[in-house]
């Protein structure tokens, strides 16, 4: 399939790893001994998939993802994209809805009024994930570290995303080259205003919990 690769090796306000010789810098760092494009992605996907799942804002760079060393699906998936461009590797971001997993949250935020507020976004949550070109374009999900992932196993959840369909039952993707005005828009429509700051850290409380529970072998 022909496509402009060029078009998915570019920085952008948000990938922004034109700016941040640190995010190239441990990119390469990743994949120096690789020996294809396989190896080297699958290094740097590992990197930033065990960055600590947490929520936040939409709209944070690559580099200030890095530096914190986690950040939420959009946060990553933008500093996997900004990390595999420099090295290389084209990428893009892919955006749609998914089925919110309340069953999960009600269960962590049963202890916690902030926790359980997640319910107010309603069922259909928007998601990022990532396509990269491997001779074909794949996509890959880094929102989840590995011990949030047992956390919710062992939570009785399901890993599966439930992406929303339309009317013919057909699943919707938005693929961009630049993730910066989606954000921006998004940003724009964010919820929780006033006390936003207190939400996001009992929630990520909650998230740091349902973790300890993947890395443990005692049942809950």
């Amino acid at each position: 399939m022909a496509f402009d690769r060029d078009r998915y090796l570019q920085p952008s306000g948000l990938c922004d790893f034109d700016r941040s010789p640190e995010i190239g810098l441990k990119a390469q760092e990743i994949v120096t001994g690789s020996r294809d494009h396989d190896e080297m992605f699958n290094g740097i996907f590992s990197f930033v998939k065990e960055m600590p799942y947490g929520l936040e804002d939409w709209d944070l760079k690559a580099s200030d993802v890095l530096r914190k060393g986690w950040g939420m699906c959009s946060g990553k998936t933008n500093l996997l994209v900004a990390m595999l461009r420099s090295a290389g590797i084209p990428a893009r971001y892919r955006v749609y809805k998914i089925k919110a997993d309340s069953k999960l949250w009600d269960k962590l935020g049963k202890d916690s009024k902030n926790t359980g507020r997640l319910n107010e976004l309603g069922e259909e949550r928007d998601h990022v994930d990532c396509e990269v070109w491997l001779g074909k374009w794949v996509d890959y999900d880094p929102g989840r570290d590995s011990a949030m992932e047992r956390g919710i196993i062992r939570l009785g959840g399901t890993l599966q995303r439930q992406v929303v369909t339309d009317s013919r039952g057909r699943e919707q993707y938005l693929r961009l080259a630049s993730l910066d005005r989606w954000a921006e828009q998004r940003q724009a429509r964010r919820a929780f205003r006033t006390d936003r700051a207190d939400v996001f850290s009992e929630v990520n409380r909650g998230i740091e919990k349902l973790r300890e529970l993947g890395r443990t072998d005692v049942l809950p």
